[in-house]
């Protein structure tokens, strides 16, 4: 037994255990035409091996916690109750099997008493000596309980798992999970300290749900080792060569789409993508594709099906809607543009903006401000910020976009998201990035959601104005030059598209129609490169939006405050900012050659460009003029 932590050569060994012990265990069998079969070594699928090696590699690292998405139908689930039977009968522990509903239950508890029932007498294995609907003992003093998550949240939910100590568990399909508040108390539940401990998520994706907030957080969790197991990884799903459908579905072209998946396979997985296999896969994907005159049949899959079969883990989860973004558009922005070179930050809050404080973030977790790009003197930045519960009431943080303008182009060159931040605090945040990036020389042009709680953090930026105009900080505030950081913010004024009156309004206030029109904005932006997205996590953020009727937002559990945030930063430049900008010709190439020009070359290119616009100017009095005379000749006759 391991006292203090796993080896490479301990878990090697269990490993060897657990695979001499599967030779006894029997299943009743789905595909082979025997009742029963064996789960010896050479009866497991290519992604149950997957599984179990993965496993027992991350036991040699002392790893306890496993996540495993995966595709349908290759026996994960299987496989992994016959590890927690094993492992109740070598380590005397509590464990906890989880199930999304009571029918997977039932179903899960019937295949765990037929492994253990069906073991040979002469295998020395504890026998049981409890069971019952909910629980199985073992005569060894283990336990495991048999529980149902549900696929919708209840009362009582958040009970779950409450009063016991879980040094084993496995949660089914945790895509289905409807209750949140019962996973959180169960994974308070589960041990720290014990050196056996093991626990094991797997599910397939099923959109942006619970399951992809624990993938997603294990990425970066210590503890945790995450397994995928694609579609590929069941030997048995292939078309072989002689085989009627093969030549329907094995021989036509690879796609560009299908190449680039059959490399992306190779590099990641180490997978080899054979023809049949290919086959199989168009078949499940499309099986009624056929040639269109000279045009290849079209395999691809809707995004039900592609997340059922998945080949990459990012292919994984998909959204129910329409894809708003293009996949494409976000890839070449990830490639092209996302920087991993930025200054995080933290905010420090007190009851008055003089008590505001920002320092580097000491950790990863607490980082609420990345910058990519400092203030840049005589530069023009856009400043677009959303309260949590402001657009969405399903969206709790608040986010701020600052973006650097250009006449043909935006990019974003600082990102602050944070939950933890009430309405005025939040003012403040705001008005501190408006300060720095504006300077002395620079204009800020600033658009907030004022729907809900953001009303509060509108009025709480005009009360700051007004207090720092008069000098209501006193000393302190002329000491940190506080009277001055608001001299260069415009306010955005927002005016409708379709208006000929003067009805104007400040700020911005979220209807579906308004949301609709940034949300294709942005869209237009980020497919053709105008737009210059750095940050990651707003990419990720992205690729989760859909469209479903006439609703464009975040599938499932997934947020867009970054998303919402960014599209007003663009209508903002569009609409006030980049108008300035084109008469001035302040491209992003003018304004990298102006850095470079010493004081007397920007004099005379300023000239040159009064002296371009004067003789603009001239033409058209000339053309105007010219016109006068036509119509004057016109009505006289001549």
């Amino acid at each position: 037994m391991a006292k203090s932590g796993w080896s490479p050569e301990y878990a090697d060994e269990v490993r060897h255990q657990f695979y001499s012990f599967l030779s006894f265990v029997e299943i009743k069998s789905k595909e082979s035409a025997e009742s029963w079969m064996k789960l010896s070594r050479d009866n497991l699928y290519g992604a149950q091996t997957t599984v179990i090696d993965g496993i027992f590699e991350g036991l040699g690292r002392d790893k306890h916690h496993f996540l495993v998405l995966k595709s349908r139908q290759l026996g994960v689930s299987t496989i992994i109750r016959a590890l927690m039977l094993f492992w109740l009968g070598k380590f005397p522990m509590t464990g906890t099997l989880c199930f999304d509903s009571t029918a997977h239950l039932t179903d899960a508890r019937a295949e765990l008493i037929d492994m253990l029932e069906r073991l040979p007498e002469k295998f020395k294995f504890p026998r049981k000596v409890g069971d019952n609907r909910y629980a199985l003992t073992l005569d060894n003093r283990s336990r495991v309980n048999l529980v149902a998550a549900g696929v919708k949240e209840s009362k009582g939910g958040n009970a779950l798992g409450a009063g016991s100590a879980i040094a084993m568990a496995h949660r089914s399909e945790l895509s289905n999970y409807g209750n949140i508040a019962g996973m959180e108390s169960f994974r308070h539940s589960m041990a720290r300290t014990n050196p056996n401990r093991l626990f094991v998520d797997e599910s397939t994706a099923r959109g942006f749900n619970y399951w992809h907030e624990c993938w997603t957080e294990a990425a970066n969790d210590s503890g945790c080792v995450r397994l995928f197991c694609g579609w590929w990884s069941h030997n048995r799903q292939l078309i072989e060569r002689d085989e009627p459908d093969f030549e329907r579905y094995g021989t036509p072209p690879c796609t560009k789409d299908e190449i680039m998946k059959i490399r992306a396979v190779k590099a990641q997985y180490g997978h080899e993508i054979t023809p049949e296999q290919l086959a199989w896969i168009r078949r499940e994907m499309n099986p009624a594709a056929s040639t269109d005159g000279d045009a290849d049949p079209d395999f691809t899959g809707t995004s039900e099906r592609v997340q059922e079969q998945p080949w990459t883990e990012q292919e994984s989860f998909q959204q129910t809607g329409s894809v708003f973004f293009d996949p494409q558009s976000l890839t070449d922005q990830s490639s092209k543009n996302v920087s991993r070179k930025y200054k995080t930050y933290s905010y420090v809050t007190g009851t008055e903006f003089t008590d505001f404080r920002v320092f580097p973030s000491p950790n990863a977790r607490s980082t609420q401000l990345k910058v990519w790009e400092e203030p840049v003197e005589e530069s023009v930045y856009v400043v677009a910020a959303d309260v949590a519960f402001g657009h969405s009431e399903y969206n709790d943080r608040s986010a701020v976009q600052v973006l650097r303008c250009f006449a043909d182009g935006i990019d974003q060159v600082a990102e602050y998201a944070w939950p933890l931040i009430d309405s005025r605090q939040f003012a403040w945040v705001i008005a501190s990035l408006e300060g720095w990036y504006a300077g002395d020389k620079s204009e800020v042009y600033r658009i907030v959601e004022i729907n809900g709680p953001g009303e509060a953090t509108w009025r709480e930026l005009t009360s700051l104005r007004h207090q720092l105009r008069f000098g209501y900080f006193g000393k302190t505030g002329e000491e940190r030059g506080l009277a001055r950081i608001q001299q260069n913010v415009r306010n955005y004024i927002y005016t409708r598209s379709d208006s000929m009156s003067q009805g104007q309004a400040y700020m911005w206030k979220t209807t579906q129609q308004l949301k609709v029109a940034i949300f294709e904005r942005l869209r237009d932006f980020t497919n053709n490169g105008m737009l210059r997205v750095r940050s990651q996590d707003t990419l990720e953020e992205m690729r989760t939006v859909a469209r479903d009727g006439d609703s464009i937002e975040a599938q499932g559990s997934a947020k867009d405050d970054r998303v919402f945030s960014l599209a007003l930063g663009v209508r903002a430049w569009d609409e006030r900012a980049r108008r300035g900008l084109i008469t001035a010709k302040r491209t992003r190439e003018f304004e990298t050659a102006r850095r470079r020009l010493s004081i007397q070359d920007q004099f005379q290119m300023y000239n040159q460009n009064q002296f371009e616009s004067f003789l603009g100017g001239q033409s058209v009095a000339r053309r105007r003029a010219l016109q006068a005379a036509r119509k004057q000749s016109w009505r006289s006759g001549r």
